[in-house]
């Protein structure tokens, strides 16, 4: 999921006299902290190499950051939605907020970012139309769970390399059934003499199950290359799973398996 920071800010318009009269501008930044918002077009949405839309997805979202201590941390809070196609599902709406900045002492180097990401699917439940339950269990069950995060970025590598760590973490899991965790090592790099980057991922899904599931563990992996023309993100990426399995089906030739995905993003 893509995710950019928002602007908020109060704006208190000055009172004009008709005979002293001066152009209202508005401020360069809110008073306090920054507003920004991202709207993206992908020909499909993969999610850690799970296919939620089996077509065209549009995304968007809005943060709002603010600095506490230069350099070293900034607080933020955002929400983004996207459209589905799975499991009934028809939107996916998230809350997210948390503190990012550089490690002191090495600020030059290592960054940092620590939150909790509430994943929403409004008017979704787990139940099937026949009264069984989707995730293999009976009953009724919202898909909704909150996940912590923490990741570590590297920087200032030879050929400007970056490189970065993801952990998430959810006691509930999707639709409350089991312990999800999540790892992601991703990478990317300029290449000399272009304006394109390449970047890519290997990321671990793994879950503990209860009385009503089956868990599961996969990897996902992804590979792209992007740039940007006319003020826009341009990319296109290949995604591909090893042993997605849920509920004891392989399903890597359909939510899992590959995919070649193209985006065009905007952010503001």
């Amino acid at each position: 999921m893509t995710k950019k920071y928002l602007l908020i800010g109060a704006i208190a318009a000055p009172l004009l006299c008709f005979n002293n009269a001066k152009s209202f501008e508005f401020p360069e930044k809110p008073p306090v902290g920054e507003l920004s918002a991202n709207v993206s077009y992908y020909t499909n949405y993969i999610w850690r190499g799970e296919e939620q839309t089996g077509g065209i997805a549009i995304q968007g979202g809005f943060d709002y950051s603010v600095n506490l201590i230069e350099t070293y941390i900034d607080a933020y809070v955002g929400t983004w939605a996207a459209n589905l196609n799975t499991n009934g599902q028809g939107m996916e709406l998230d809350y997210y907020g948390g503190f990012t900045g550089a490690v002191p002492g090495i600020e030059d180097f290592l960054s940092y970012d620590i939150g909790m990401l509430y994943y929403d699917y409004p008017g979704a439940s787990s139940q099937e139309s026949d009264g069984t339950d989707a995730t293999g269990g009976s009953g009724t069950k919202g898909m909704e769970f909150l996940e912590w995060y923490g990741s570590i970025g590297i920087g200032n590598l030879p050929a400007d390399l970056g490189l970065s760590y993801y952990f998430g973490f959810s006691p509930t899991g999707f639709a409350n059934n089991y312990d999800y965790t999540y790892h992601n090592v991703g990478a990317e790099i300029p290449v000399p003499t272009t304006p394109f980057t390449l970047y890519g991922h290997v990321g671990f899904t793994d879950s503990d199950t209860n009385s009503s599931t089956t868990g599961y563990g996969f990897t996902d992996y992804k590979i792209g290359v992007s740039t940007s023309i006319f003020g826009l993100d341009w990319g296109v990426e290949f995604t591909t799973t090893t042993g997605y399995a849920a509920s004891g089906e392989d399903k890597d030739t359909t939510l899992g398996g590959d995919h070649v995905v193209g985006f065009v993003s905007a952010s503001f």
